[in-house]
C-alpha cells in the first residue's frame, strides 16, 4: 500500500469514529429532550414576556390617568441656612481635606498663608466665582453668600 492510500484510510477512520460520536450525541440529547406540553407552555411564556410592549398608548384622559403610576411625594426636609460646619462637610471637605488640584488642605498653615495674605475679599471672590480647578461656590450653587463666607472663616479659623 502506498503512503497516501494509508493517509486516505487514516482519515477516512477518522471521519467514520467522528460521525459515529456526534450520532450518538445526537440521539442522546434527543432522548433527554422533553416534549410535553408544559415546556411549550413556558417556551411560549417566556418569548411572550420578551417580546411584549414597554408600555401603552393611551387615548383617553381616563385610559392616561389609570396608566400613570402613583407617585408618593417625597418628604419635604427644612432647607434653612446651614452652619459653617454643614457648609464645609458638603461643599468643601471632599478637596480641602485631600488636597484636590491644588486646593490647600484645612489646618495647612503653609499652604493657607499666601491666601490669607490675599485677604479674605479675594477668597470670597474665588469661592464664589471659582478660580483654577475649584468650581464657582464648591460645586454647591444652591449655597448663599453668607454661607461661603461662613465656610471660608471656619477654614481658615481651623487653619491659623
Amino acid at each position: 500500500m502506498s503512503e497516501d492510500k494509508k493517509i486516505f484510510n487514516s482519515i477516512g477512520l477518522v471521519i467514520a469514529v467522528l460521525a459515529g460520536i456526534a450520532i450518538l450525541i445526537s440521539i442522546v440529547a434527543t432522548s433527554l429532550i422533553d416534549d410535553s406540553s408544559t415546556s411549550t407552555a413556558w417556551q411560549e411564556k417566556k418569548v411572550l414576556d420578551r417580546i411584549k410592549p414597554l408600555g401603552v398608548v393611551a387615548t383617553t384622559a381616563e385610559e392616561a390617568k389609570k396608566a400613570t403610576p402613583k407617585l408618593e411625594a417625597a418628604p419635604v426636609v427644612a432647607s434653612g441656612p446651614m452652619s459653617a460646619e454643614q457648609v464645609y462637610n458638603t461643599a468643601c471637605l471632599a478637596c480641602h481635606s485631600t488636597g484636590v488640584a491644588g486646593a490647600p488642605k484645612t489646618g495647612d498653615l503653609a499652604a493657607w498663608a499666601p491666601r490669607i495674605a490675599q485677604g479674605e475679599d479675594v477668597l470670597f471672590e474665588h469661592a464664589t466665582k471659582g478660580f483654577k480647578g475649584m468650581p464657582p461656590r464648591g460645586g454647591s450653587s444652591q449655597l448663599s453668600d453668607d454661607e461661603v463666607k461662613a465656610a471660608i472663616g471656619f477654614m481658615l479659623a481651623k487653619s491659623q
